[in-house]
């Protein structure tokens, strides 16, 4: 018996999905601590897995899961509230699942968010950043999800980080008078144990500016998928063995987070509201 493909099984749930929140221009992708955002957007009718047959759920904690939306001035959000990670060992479909939901229901971009370890020497727990590239350390190629929809798909990832969106939340922050936001490299491994001292150095080494556990796997399946991406991070805490750096805790990544985009709500929101714009959102 052939395996259902994830799209098929994504045309389903969107349709669902549709029925209750309207269908989506934009999705976005709350991280570890980034649940603020959602109340700064005004997201309601929240959805949770349990209301959606095939809605994945996920076990980290901080990350609720379900759906709901945010109606923009320039179109409509799907707000996931968590995600899926690799570390949790359920496969990649889930991982990627949301951003298949998406495509399926017609939207156009994404904006995936994460919480991240620092590994330059000014950064800052609390800093935001844009991400410009990224480097999959995961082991794992996971347009791999999507062998049941057809042959393998050799995806360009060459501005995979769409460079209207970047250059958009630059301004955005630069208006709203957000201090030093940047354009990072993220490197993304697979968790969930934190780097050693040691790996820092190797991730330094090797070019990347934030080390995460997610959001790259969502990029490569979104721009598979043809969706335009941006994707914002924000510093947890410095890296292992780096000056100042102290114990790494889930519960402290998460609180500095939420701290830290609670702040910003204004700039977050105004630039999502640009990121639509940009993308001719209804």
């Amino acid at each position: 018996m052939v395996e259902e493909g994830i799209m098929i099984r994504a045309g389903r749930v969107a349709r669902v999905l549709e029925s209750r929140l309207g269908t989506p221009d934009l999705g976005v992708v709350l991280g570890s601590g980034f649940e603020p955002l959602a109340e700064s957007l005004g997201a309601s009718d929240l959805l949770v897995p349990e209301e959606v047959p095939g809605l994945p759920r996920g076990r980290a904690d901080g990350h609720r899961g379900g759906v709901s939306a945010s109606r923009r001035r320039a179109g409509c959000a799907w707000v996931f509230h968590g995600r899926i990670h690799l570390y949790e060992g359920l496969g990649v479909d889930p991982v990627v699942f949301p951003v298949a939901l998406l495509a399926a229901a017609g939207a156009r971009t994404i904006l995936l968010t994460c919480a991240t370890g620092g590994l330059g020497e000014t950064d800052r727990p609390g800093d935001l950043t844009v991400v410009a590239d990224h480097l999959n350390l995961t082991g794992c190629d996971p347009t791999t999800a999507f062998a049941g929809d057809g042959p393998p798909t050799h995806v360009d990832l060459q501005d995979a980080y769409d460079p209207r969106f970047r250059e958009s939340w630059i301004r955005e922050a630069r208006v709203r008078g957000q201090v030093q936001l940047r354009e990072a490299v993220l490197a993304c491994v697979r968790g969930p144990c934190y780097e050693t001292p040691a790996e820092v150095r190797m991730l330094r080494g090797l070019g990347a500016d934030l080390v995460c556990m997610s959001t790259v796997p969502e990029v490569i399946v979104a721009r598979s998928l043809g969706l335009d991406v941006a994707a914002v991070a924000c510093v947890a805490n410095r890296g292992a063995g780096m000056e100042t750096a102290g114990p790494i805790r889930h519960a402290d990544v998460l609180e500095t987070v939420r701290r830290a985009v609670a702040g910003a709500g204004p700039w977050l929101v105004g630039g999502l509201d640009a990121m639509l714009d940009a993308s001719g959102g209804a």
